[in-house]
């Protein structure tokens, strides 16, 4: 399938405990299978205090090849991460408002993984942003042009069609439907024509590690650990995905990938 190459929200004693990684020295940690690319990049992250953004964070400050990590925030991170010389936070006021000096910063970024979701059925923090981030960054993407590559998570169970009539959870199903729609939609601006790619990751329970109970009783069809999605959405930011594809939603499929980006390299 892929080649081969809620904001804010994250309880206090998990973010200490994931970004103590970042401390770590290299010798100290197992480097991944994408450690070693060659290309260096510029990537833009959300979410960074949720759950799933914190290791996404944690795993790109371990990535030599990832120089600059731009973090779109409502507060500043803790000192022991924001000293990182490679990373930027910008505190937005207003997520649906990008002035040019935050323009500045963002642009040239070669990829994008858009972490801030909720399951409180937010409309403006689920539909509005990522569409607010989309329409500023992509009118970078002529004068630099430079190709980038959007990932965003969503929800395993989402509507797409409006529509339709759902029995259960139908109004936040159909707005993360509905935001994928919108996030798709670059891909094929005449505009920007082949300088946006959007992959949506339909993932299923987000896990920490080691197994828990849920993971044992659901398996792998539905539950996914966090490190795992992780590298698989980093991988998917750095080493790109089929020509054509837009929408990964087999679980399976992203903890093989997952776990071949966080194996050690022989």
């Amino acid at each position: 399938m892929f080649k081969d190459s809620g904001p804010d929200s994250c309880p206090s004693y998990l973010l200490q405990e994931s970004l103590s990684l970042c401390s770590i020295s290299f010798p100290q940690i197992l480097l991944h299978r994408y450690y070693y690319t060659s290309k260096i990049m510029k990537v833009i992250l959300t979410g960074s205090t949720g759950f799933i953004g914190l290791e996404v964070l944690s795993q790109y400050l371990r990535i030599p090849s990832i120089t600059s990590i731009v973090v779109l925030s409502r507060r500043e991170l803790p000192k022991e991460t924001s000293s990182n010389p490679k990373l930027q936070t910008i505190v937005m006021r207003d997520f649906n408002s990008y002035p040019k000096p935050i323009m500045r910063q963002l642009a040239g970024a070669d990829a994008c993984i858009w972490c801030m979701e909720t399951t409180a059925g937010n409309i403006e923090l689920e539909v509005d942003y990522p569409l607010a981030f989309a329409n500023a960054f992509s009118k970078t993407l002529p004068k630099t042009n430079k190709k980038v590559r959007y990932i965003h998570p969503s929800g395993g169970k989402t509507e797409r069609d409006q529509s339709v009539s759902l029995w259960f959870k139908s109004d936040m199903s159909k707005m993360k439907g509905e935001a994928e729609l919108n996030m798709l939609s670059f891909s094929n601006q005449k505009a920007i024509e082949g300088l946006w790619s959007t992959l949506i990751v339909k993932s299923g329970f987000e896990l920490r590690s080691p197994r828990d109970i849920i993971d044992w009783l659901a398996g792998d069809q539905y539950t996914i650990r966090v490190n795992e999605l992780a590298a698989f959405m980093i991988d998917a930011a750095i080493n790109g995905w089929e020509e054509g594809e837009d929408t990964v939603s087999s679980v399976k499929a992203m903890i093989l990938k997952g776990r071949e980006a966080l194996s050690t390299s022989s």
